[in-house]
């Protein structure tokens, strides 16, 4: 074996291997999370030992962009609640023709359910997104749920301004169209509300898919063909359509892993990815 295929017992986080012959290769006990070893000839390759998955650098990249979307969604399920709120304030102006004094009251506290609502939207986005994927130990759940403490504690206390702007708008667009045609402004905010909401749950089905669909190690189209595999710790790998012949995985654990359709699951204990 050439001195260039000699990998074992060394830190290889986020390397790429893509497409290389790497025919006999020692990776025992390294670390490969976060490699791609897409498309590579991987036979008679040696993983005993390795430990695979998810990367630091792929965690803090797909923590981000979820962070961001969970924020977008959040704002979303928060203008619904803005124009929902209004109609019925709106509605109660009307029919019950409420003083300034009532208006005001009802205006302040339309804006603190809004906030909350804020809030409670990113908190459960997030936390539901993480879970999927990101967190994978009780130290990053901690830090994940302080994630979600601070950014309600600040948006609440920040954002209320904002959201009197918001309110302040669409407060007054609403009641021009109630008080022009009370049915068309009602039909027009149904409309809004329906699409709204149709946005707000794909946004929202987008943010908890995101780390599920997340790879750490990636196999994709490798030829593994009687490479070893045993004792190896196997997290969020993507071994899909690799050639899997004659490996040997024995005592290998295997967690949310994208499969081969050829795999022989009798071969191993496995929980593959959903």
């Amino acid at each position: 074996m050439g001195h260039n295929q000699n990998f074992a017992n060394q830190d290889l986080r986020d390397r790429s291997f893509k497409g290389k012959s790497l025919i006999g290769a020692d990776f025992n006990g390294s670390d490969i999370r976060g490699c791609d070893f897409g498309g590579a000839q991987l036979q008679l390759a040696n993983f005993a030992n390795v430990r695979s998955g998810y990367s630091q650098r792929q965690l803090i990249v797909n923590g981000l962009i979820t962070y961001i979307l969970a924020l977008l969604f959040a704002f979303t399920a928060m203008v619904i609640a803005i124009l929902l709120l209004n109609f019925l304030l709106c509605l109660a102006i009307i029919v019950f023709g409420l003083g300034f004094d009532y208006r005001q009251m009802a205006f302040n506290g339309i804006t603190l359910g809004v906030v909350i609502v804020y809030a409670i939207s990113f908190t459960i986005a997030f936390i539901l997104a993480c879970m999927g994927g990101l967190v994978t130990n009780h130290r990053k759940t901690i830090f994940t749920v302080a994630i979600c403490l601070v950014t309600a504690f600040v948006e609440g206390y920040l954002g209320s301004g904002m959201v009197k702007i918001l309110m302040g708008g669409a407060f007054n667009v609403i009641f021009g169209f109630l008080n022009t045609n009370a049915w068309l402004g009602s039909l027009l905010l149904l409309v809004i509300e329906i699409l709204q909401g149709i946005g707000s749950l794909y946004l929202f089905r987008w943010v908890i898919s995101i780390p599920r669909s997340i790879v750490g190690t990636k196999f994709k189209q490798a030829n593994l063909t009687q490479a070893s595999f045993q004792n190896a710790v196997l997290v969020g790998c993507d071994f899909s359509q690799a050639i899997v012949t004659d490996v040997d995985w024995q005592r290998a654990q295997i967690w949310g892993c994208k499969l081969p359709a050829n795999f022989d699951m009798t071969a191993v204990k496995v929980n593959p990815i959903k």
